[in-house]
């Protein structure tokens, strides 16, 4: 089974996102801040961390710095899905390698969903 570490504070958001992946057949592991998924990142050995940049106590910029630091972690594979200015998100992309960036708005469970299978199966989403 594949995990999915989802780091988010707000909980309608992981408790919608949460289901869907479960539903279709993922562990679901969540922090709710930086700092907890730091703590929790070295015990979760993730498939695939979906991360928010804007969070309480370590924003997602923290998080991305510490995952690509850390040398077990560093090749852990990182969408970004943050409602966080565009260009934030962008550059963060940018900056730190990671698979994905998408606006938390205009992304359903669906579409994440997708470009995780995509990752997931070797591809480079789009």
């Amino acid at each position: 089974m594949k995990t999915i570490f989802f780091v988010e504070d707000d909980p309608v958001v992981v408790k919608v996102y949460g289901a869907k992946f479960e539903r279709e057949g993922f562990l679901v592991e969540v922090a709710r801040d930086g700092l907890e998924a730091m703590k929790m990142l070295a015990a979760v050995r993730p498939d695939v961390v979906v991360l928010d940049l804007m969070m309480p106590k370590l924003n997602g910029v923290d998080v991305l710095k510490y995952i690509r630091s850390v040398p077990d972690l560093k090749a852990t594979r990182v969408i970004l899905l943050s409602n966080a200015h565009k260009t934030s998100v962008e550059q963060a992309a940018a900056e730190f390698g990671v698979e994905k960036a998408l606006l938390k708005s205009s992304c359903t469970p669906g579409q994440l969903l997708e470009v995780i299978n995509e990752l997931l199966s070797g591809g480079k989403p789009v």
